[in-house]
């Protein structure tokens, strides 16, 4: 119960950023806000990755609500941004393509930071709750220095404002 009631104010406010996210598109364009968005996640990520062996619950729960505004800002804005890069009659079949890509990137995401953990656990045989606490730390760095290869394609490829 209390892991739910630490993510639950981080889920609500990636849910209030994906519409304030979208204002901001109209107003600065994709490449800003997707931009900002990426800035959150990556320092949340790093935050994450330097400080996860000891961080207390509440730390957890503002670090990750910075984390999740920062998501909110970037998944609904790249879709956006995406499909409207394409030929109109091709729209449907475009968000199908996304939609699925990103399920399936969750899947895949879920189950390589799994992994990572679980090596972890594995391999690190030391006091009770630290093999998990260093690969979830690892699971971090994963993640971190993907969010970092996606902002810098991002960066490269995508110039224009809307």
């Amino acid at each position: 119960m209390t892991a739910g009631l630490l993510v639950l104010p981080a889920g609500a406010v990636g849910a209030i950023m994906g519409p304030i996210g979208g204002n901001l598109l109209d107003k600065h364009g994709a490449r800003n806000v997707t931009l900002a968005g990426f800035y959150l996640m990556i320092s949340e990520l790093a935050i994450f990755a330097i400080f996860s062996r000891n961080m207390s619950n509440i730390f957890i729960m503002l670090v990750y609500i910075l984390y999740m505004g920062g998501m909110g800002m970037i998944l609904g804005n790249v879709m956006t941004y995406a499909l409207s890069r394409i030929d109109k009659k091709w729209v449907t079949q475009g968000n199908a393509i996304l939609s699925t890509v990103q399920q399936f990137a969750g899947a895949v995401g879920t189950s390589v930071t799994s992994a990572i953990v679980a090596v972890s656990q594995n391999a690190f045989h030391s006091k009770a709750g630290m093999p998990t606490a260093i690969g979830t730390q690892h699971a971090f760095i994963f993640l971190l220095i993907v969010a970092i290869i996606i902002w810098a394609l991002f960066f490269k490829y995508v110039k224009d404002k809307h």
